[in-house]
C-alpha cells in the first residue's frame, strides 16, 4: 500500500529534517570509539548463533553477600523459594563482596550458609577472590557430608587468579604453581562429581576500571587462553582445560553494545577453540549487573538500569543472571531489594517471556553489525595481547591498563560535560529525596599497599561517583550548619522567558547539592543585587531571558559583586560578549555541554567557603 523508499530517498528526508545538518550528526560513539548509527540494514549473513549452553531461560542466579552465615541461609532459602534456581555466594573479603559477603572459616561455616539449600537441584556461583581454592575444599568435604558425591553437582568456583592479579598487582603465586594446584583442584572436583567449572575469565575487574565492550571482551578472552596454557602445562587435555572454564561479562543499561558484546563473546570463544584443534561447544557464560553504573543517590533508577541491563544479557544468550540489589552501593541490601532483584528476572523471564526465543538479535542488522565490529575490535587487541606474550606478561607491562585508562578517561569526560548523563546524579537530582533502607551502611574498602607491585593494579570506580562527592561534601555542610550550601538565581526578565535557564541552572547545580533560591524576574540589576544581599547567599548566578541585552547582564554582574557575590555564574553559552561580561565578574559560563563538574567543583568551593 506504500511506495518503497530506498536508503538513498531515506537519507534525504533525514537532511531535511535536521534542517540541513549531515547525517553523520545522528551518529553516537561509544567511549571506546565504537560508532552507533542511527540505521542498519537488514543483515542477510548466515552468521553463527548466540545459544545458551541448554535451551531455556537462563538461571536467576540471587546474590547472597550477607556476613551471617544463618541469616545468609535465610535469604537464600526465601530466594528459592520464591523464584530463582541459582545462587552466587559472596565471600567475605572478596572483591565483590563489597565490604561484606558470608563469613566462611570452615566447612561447617559453609554448611550453616547452605544448609536445606539441595545443592544437586541448582546452580551456584562463587565469589570467593583468592579463596576459590580453599572453598572449593570446603564442598568437598560438604558434598561427602551430604553424600552428593555420586550427583553432578553444578558449582563454578570462580577461580581467577589473573583477576586478582589485574587488581591487587600482586600475584597469589608463582603462576606455574597456580596452574598445578588448579589441576590438582580439577581433578579432584571431578572424580567428586562436580560438574561446574572450576576456572573464571571474569571482564569485572576490567569493567569497573573503565574499560569499553572490546576491551572487556579482549581480557576475557586472552584470561581464558591463559587458563587453557595453565591447565594444560599442568597435565589436563586441551578439551579437559576448555571444560573448567566459564565466563563472566557485566552487564549495564546500554542496550546495543551489552546484547552485542555476550553474542560477540561466544563467536570470539569459538575461533579460540577452533584455533585450537577443538570443536566449539557452547561456553558457560555469566552475566552480572554493572557495579559501575549503581548510584548511591536516587537509587531507585538503579532499578531501571539493571532492568535495562537483564534485557540485553539475556537476549545476548547469558547462561545466569546475577542482578545487584540497587541499594549496594549505600550497603548491605535488604529483604526488599533482594526481592526486587529477583522478580526483576522473574517478570522478564516469565510474564515478558524473553527467554521463548533462542537468540532473537539475530538477522537484525543493528545487532549484528554492533557484534561483527566488537568482535574485529576485541580480536585485534586479544592478538595485540598475544603478542606481547600473554594475559600475565601484557598486564605486568601495563598494555591492557593503558588502553583501558584511555576509555575510560574519555567516559569520564563525558560524564563530566553531561554528555553522559546519570539520571538521579548528575541529571534531574532530587534533594529532597528519602533514605532508602539498608541493613549495613557500605564500610570504606581499602586495598592493602603491597611492598612491590608486579603490574599496574586496576581500580574500581562507579561512574556517578564525582558527582556523589560533591553531594557528600555538601551533606557534611548542611550537617556542620543545618542548611545545605545554596546558589541565587538572579532571573532577569518574563518567567517566560527566563524559566528554561533557570531551570537548567537548578538541576545542574542540584548536581552538587547546591540549593536553588529562586525568585519572580528582576526588573534592574539593584533590585537582583538587594535580593541576593537579603538571601544571604554566597554565589549567584544570572539566569537572562533572550530579550535581556548584555548590558543589563553586566549590569546586573557589577550589581552582585557590589553585593559581595563570591562567584557569579551566566546561564547562557558564551558569545561576542563574553570579554565584557567576564570584566563585568561573570566567573563561568553554564549550558548544555559545559564542563559541569569543574564548575561544580569550583561553586561548592565558593558557596561554603565563609559559612
Amino acid at each position: 500500500m506504500f511506495p518503497p523508499i530506498d536508503e538513498a530517498r531515506w537519507r534525504e528526508l533525514v537532511r531535511r529534517a535536521l534542517g540541513g545538518r549531515g547525517f553523520e550528526t545522528l551518529i553516537s560513539t561509544t567511549p571506546e570509539g565504537l560508532p552507533i548509527e542511527p540505521l542498519y540494514p537488514r543483515s542477510i549473513a548466515d552468521a553463527p548463533r548466540a545459544l545458551r549452553q541448554r535451551p531455556g531461560a537462563w538461571r536467576i542466579s540471587q546474590r547472597v553477600d550477607h556476613p551471617e552465615a544463618a541469616t545468609a541461609n535465610a535469604m537464600a532459602r526465601a530466594d528459592l523459594e520464591n523464584g530463582a534456581d541459582a545462587l552466587a555466594l559472596a565471600i567475605a573479603q572478596a572483591p565483590a563482596a563489597r565490604g561484606f559477603g558470608v563469613a566462611i572459616a570452615s566447612e561447617s561455616d559453609l554448611d550453616d550458609a547452605l544448609a536445606g539449600v539441595e545443592l544437586d537441584l541448582i546452580s551456584l556461583r562463587l565469589d570467593a577472590g583468592a579463596r576459590a581454592l580453599e572453598i572449593a575444599q570446603f564442598f568437598l568435604a560438604l558434598a561427602r557430608k551430604r553424600r552428593l558425591t555420586s550427583a553432578a553437582l553444578d558449582i563454578d568456583f570462580g577461580h581467577d587468579p589473573i583477576g586478582h592479579f589485574a587488581r591487587s598487582g600482586v600475584p597469589a603465586a608463582a603462576f606455574a604453581e597456580i596452574g598445578r594446584e588448579a589441576a590438582e583442584a580439577s581433578k579432584v572436583l571431578r572424580d567428586a562429581g562436580f560438574a561446574g567449572r572450576l576456572m573464571l575469565a571474569d571482564g569485572r575487574p576490567y569493567h569497573e576500571a573503565g574499560a569499553g565492550e572490546a576491551q572487556e571482551l579482549a581480557a576475557a578472552l586472552a584470561t581464558g587462553v591463559a587458563y587453557l596454557r595453565l591447565l594444560e602445562s599442568a597435565g589436563l587435555s586441551l578439551e579437559g582445560a576448555r571444560d573448567e572454564i566459564a565466563f563472566l561479562l557485566a552487564a549495564d543499561s546500554d542496550e546495543f553494545v551489552t546484547l552485542a558484546k555476550f553474542r560477540a563473546l561466544r563467536r570470539l570463544w569459538a575461533c579460540v577453540e577452533t584455533a585450537c584443534g577443538l570443536a566449539p561447544k557452547p561456553i558457560r557464560l555469566h552475566a552480572e549487573t554493572a557495579f559501575r553504573m549503581m548510584t548511591k543517590h536516587d537509587p531507585w533508577t538503579n532499578i531501571l538500569r539493571a532492568t535495562m541491563a537483564v534485557f540485553s544479557a539475556g537476549l545476548g544468550g547469558a547462561d545466569a543472571i546475577t542482578v545487584l540489589p540497587f541499594t549496594l552501593a549505600l550497603g548491605l541490601p535488604d529483604d526488599f531489594a533482594r526481592r526486587i532483584a529477583r522478580n526483576t528476572q522473574l517478570l522478564l523471564v516469565h510474564e515478558a517471556s524473553l527467554a521463548k526465543v533462542i537468540d532473537p538479535a539475530a538477522g537484525a542488522g543493528s545487532f549484528e553489525k554492533l557484534t561483527e565490529e566488537l568482535c574485529a575490535r576485541a580480536w585485534a587487541l586479544f592478538q595485540r595481547i598475544e603478542k606481547s606474550g600473554g594475559m600475565i606478561r601484557s598486564l605486568e607491562v601495563g598494555l591492557p591498563q593503558e588502553e583501558i585508562a584511555a576509555t575510560a578517561s574519555a567516559r569520564r569526560q563525558a560524564i563530566a560535560h553531561r554528555a553522559q548523563a546519570i539520571i538521579g546524579t548528575s541529571a534531574f537530582p532530587d534533594l529532597a529525596e528519602a533514605p532508602v533502607r539498608v541493613l549495613a551502611p557500605a564500610p570504606d574498602v581499602e586495598k592493602p599497599a603491597p611492598t612491590v607491585l608486579q603490574c599496574t593494579p586496576l581500580p574500581s570506580q562507579r561512574d556517578a561517583e564525582p558527582y556523589e562527592i560533591l553531594r557528600a561534601a555538601s551533606e557534611a555542610e548542611r550537617a556542620r550548619t543545618g542548611a545545605r550550601p545554596r546558589v541565587f538565581l538572579a532571573n532577569l526578565g518574563t518567567a517566560e522567558g527566563f524559566s528554561q535557564r533557570s531551570n537548567f541552572a537548578r538541576n545542574l547545580f542540584a548536581a552538587a547539592g547546591l540549593e536553588a533560591l529562586s525568585c519572580a524576574g528582576f526588573e534592574t540589576a539593584q533590585e537582583a543585587a538587594e535580593a541576593f544581599r537579603d538571601a544571604r547567599c554566597r554565589i549567584a548566578c544570572i539566569c537572562a531571558a533572550e530579550a535581556v541585552q548584555a548590558e543589563m547582564v553586566a549590569e546586573t554582574a557589577w550589581a552582585l559583586a557590589a553585593a559581595a557575590a563570591g562567584r557569579i555564574y551566566l546561564a547562557a553559552q558564551p558569545d561576542e560578549a563574553e570579554t565584557a561580561l567576564r570584566d563585568a565578574g561573570i566567573a563561568d559560563f553554564i549550558y548544555p555541554g559545559c564542563d559541569a563538574l569543574a564548575i561544580l567543583e569550583r561553586a561548592l568551593a565558593s558557596a561554603v567557603c565563609d559559612n
